[in-house]
């Protein structure tokens, strides 16, 4: 764009220039023309024996004057400003010329007989020369204009074709950056489409594995309800059905005989009920919606240091009178997964529990003093830790897993408490 408006700017400069040489030469030669006519008709007349033609002649001369007036007013407007002064000089010899020719067609024939020649000589021929001089170093600077506008012309056009080298030059560079700028990020959005492939068949074996780890754990959880509901449950259902069928066999027997097999029969019942309880304790303790948060805690450290023999220090601090469900829940299967990691993994003398209401959230924090590990050198986690750190997201909260090698673990986790859940 920029060098066609070059181009069409050169093309009217060059126009102009053209059509005002052709006007400036046209009115020359039209200056020139008439200066000869003048002349010529002056001459005729002075030839001219007679004066009977005199208003003829001076009527040619005077339309001659007057087209030669209009072609200075025409040449005034086409020539430059440093070429008027000639101009000028130009037209005032012309005024001269005619006001030389004027009083001719006053004279008698006699005076016309007498004094033609050296008029002639005299007045018309110096005049004309000077004028038609003066005409020919008009169309001089008119050439030399000419040829200095054709430089300017030549220098615009080396101009324009530096500046279309200039233009093209940039345009090279430019698009080399954008090819540059393309290229560099296609082959970022390239690395980051990899790296989230990589990610995302990483998620999906991830995916997999905790998949195969739920299913084991659901066979696992199963196989541990299946058995001590056979070994010990149907065990002592077996024990009270043979009991049962004695006792049928001995209503007869002395009454002594018949209390001894009821009281062994309403013992295995109350070992069946303290089994069944005991179960659904394991699954989930009924203190947890009877008594609250803070007994089940305590009673599941209780249970855990019975069978383990590791001791748990409990500290509860500030819980509101009664939580939401959800949140209740959350926080008891927190310290639940956190106590069967450090019974499976941790080899800890102590471990501290502490659940607390700081500032409308519910923090709660398992640290152990046990051998601990390198998080980044473990792959991936636990279906049950990933369960709890779920089951915290869904509440709005956050959970942080902090473990250093023979520095021990800390498992703590920030639950918001909402407006409804604090006043409930």
């Amino acid at each position: 764009m920029g060098a066609l408006q070059r181009a069409r700017s050169t093309y009217r400069d060059v126009s102009a220039l053209n059509d005002r040489y052709r006007r400036t030469d046209r009115i020359l030669n039209a200056v020139a023309a008439g200066m000869s006519t003048m002349g010529l008709l002056a001459r005729d007349y002075l030839l001219d024996p007679s004066n009977l033609d005199a208003a003829d002649y001076r009527s040619k001369l005077m339309a001659e004057r007057l087209a030669m007036e209009s072609e200075f007013r025409e040449l005034k407007g086409v020539i430059r400003e440093q070429d008027k002064p000639q101009l000028e000089q130009l037209r005032r010899e012309a005024e001269g010329y005619w006001e030389a020719l004027d009083p001719l067609f006053e004279w008698t024939a006699e005076q016309k007989a007498m004094e033609s020649r050296s008029f002639l000589r005299r007045e018309v021929l110096p005049r004309r020369r000077a004028a038609l001089a003066i005409t020919q170093e008009i169309s001089r600077l008119a050439e030399a204009n000419l040829d200095q506008q054709r430089r300017e012309i030549d220098s615009e056009q080396a101009s324009m074709a530096e500046f279309i080298s200039r233009m093209l030059g940039m345009t090279v560079l430019m698009g080399v950056l954008i090819a540059g700028v393309a290229v560099f990020r296609i082959t970022k959005l390239e690395t980051r489409s990899e790296e989230q492939r990589l990610r995302t068949e990483a998620a999906e074996q991830e995916l997999r594995r905790l998949s195969r780890q739920l299913v084991q754990a659901q066979e696992e959880e199963r196989k541990s309800i299946s058995r001590e509901l056979h070994d010990e449950i149907g065990q002592m259902l077996t024990a009270l059905r043979m009991e049962l069928r004695g006792m049928q066999d001995l209503r007869a027997a002395p009454e002594e005989e018949f209390n001894d097999h009821l009281e062994g029969a309403k013992h295995l019942a109350e070992q069946s009920v303290r089994a069944l309880k005991d179960m659904a304790m394991g699954l989930r303790p009924s203190m947890l919606d009877d008594l609250g948060l803070g007994s089940a805690v305590q009673w599941q450290a209780r249970q855990f240091s019975k069978h383990t023999g590791i001791p748990v220090n409990v500290q509860i601090e500030g819980l509101p009178a009664s939580l939401p469900e959800r949140h209740r829940t959350c926080v008891y299967r927190l310290v639940q997964e956190a106590l069967t990691n450090c019974a499976r993994h941790a080899k800890a003398r102590s471990i501290d529990i502490t659940v607390a209401s700081r500032n409308g959230n519910v923090a709660v924090s398992v640290k152990d003093d046990g051998i601990g590990f390198d998080p980044a050198g473990v792959r991936g986690r636990g279906i049950g830790l990933i369960g709890v750190e779920e089951r915290v997201k869904e509440l709005g909260g956050s959970l942080t897993l902090f473990s250093r090698v023979r520095q021990g673990t800390s498992l703590s986790a920030k639950i918001p408490l909402h407006q409804e859940a604090a006043a409930g």
